[in-house]
Parts: structure tokens; C-alpha cells; sequence
């Protein structure tokens, strides 16, 4: 024989109070979990700098007339901090922009003619230290985007770290 409270148990009114907990925890039909995301912005975060490092160096040693182009050092190091999306970005992205703008100081004399590069040693002296500007001012727009990144994180309440709640 069943008891009375056994049937009350079954009732649907006692059921749901489970079921509106498991629909709380499971994502909704139309959202789709987009796992390759993350790691797309991750390599966005450093092919950005990179290429950024390596157009801008390869353009003022073509033409250092363009200094202008330095603060767009400062753009693309908020723009790669906000797509790698990590406290790494201040390594990963400055050592990304940095590498582009070697790159392009290997390669100048390679692609462009003799004729138009005609380094003597203040050029190069020069060109140095246009290239550690452009780095310095990568690093502050790293800081700013990766400052950016945490304050959105913690609006959010993404901390990047594990709850201790089970």
C-alpha cells in the first residue's frame, strides 16, 4: 500500500521547485556555448601587436617623417589587452609587438632598396630609439587595456577565480 504522503511527494507542486533549479543551471535552447571563442580572441590578442609592430616600425623606416604613427602603438595595446583578455597580456601582447617591430628592422634593409635607407649611424641611433618608444607606449596602452579587462571582469562579477562553493 502507498502512503497519503508518499502520493504528496509525487504531486507536480513539489517537483517543480527541483526542476526551476536544473533550468537555472542549464544554458537556455537558443544560446549555444561558443567554446572557440576565447581562444580566437587569444590569438587575435597577439597577431594584432604583432602585425601593428611590424607595419608601424617597417613605415617610419621607410619614411621617418611619420612619428605620428607612435601613438598608434599606444591604440594597439589596448586593442590586444582587451582581445587576450588576461593578466598575461601585459608579457604576451608587449613581447607580440615588440617581435614585429624586430621583424621589421631584420627585414627593412632586405625589402626596401639600398639607396632609400642610407643608415648611417644617427638614422639607426634614431630608428632605435623610435622603436623603444613605440614599445613604452604599447606597455602603457597594455596597462590601460588590461585595466579595462578587470574593471569589466569585476562589474560582472568575474573574478578569473574559482568559487570555493563546491
Amino acid at each position: 500500500m502507498v502512503s497519503p504522503e508518499h502520493i504528496d511527494n509525487q504531486k507536480p507542486e513539489n517537483q517543480q521547485v527541483y526542476s526551476s533549479n536544473v533550468e537555472q543551471q542549464l544554458p537556455a535552447g537558443g544560446e549555444k556555448k561558443r567554446t572557440w571563442l576565447k581562444p580566437l580572441m587569444r590569438v587575435g590578442g597577439i597577431v594584432v601587436p604583432l602585425i601593428g609592430g611590424f607595419a608601424i616600425m617597417f613605415l617610419l623606416i621607410s619614411n621617418p617623417d611619420l612619428q605620428w604613427l607612435m601613438l598608434v602603438a599606444l591604440l594597439l595595446g589596448v586593442v590586444g589587452a582587451l582581445l587576450f583578455r588576461s593578466w598575461w597580456a601585459i608579457l604576451v601582447v608587449l613581447l607580440a609587438f615588440s617581435l614585429g617591430e624586430f621583424v621589421a628592422w631584420q627585414l627593412a634593409p632586405v625589402v626596401l632598396s639600398p639607396d632609400s635607407l642610407f643608415f648611417t649611424d644617427d638614422v639607426a641611433f634614431g630608428e632605435f630609439f623610435l622603436a623603444i618608444g613605440g614599445a613604452i607606449l604599447a606597455a602603457i596602452g597594455i596597462l590601460i587595456g588590461t585595466a579595462i579587462w578587470g574593471k569589466g571582469d569585476r562589474r560582472l562579477g568575474k573574478t578569473g577565480r574559482k568559487s570555493s562553493e563546491g
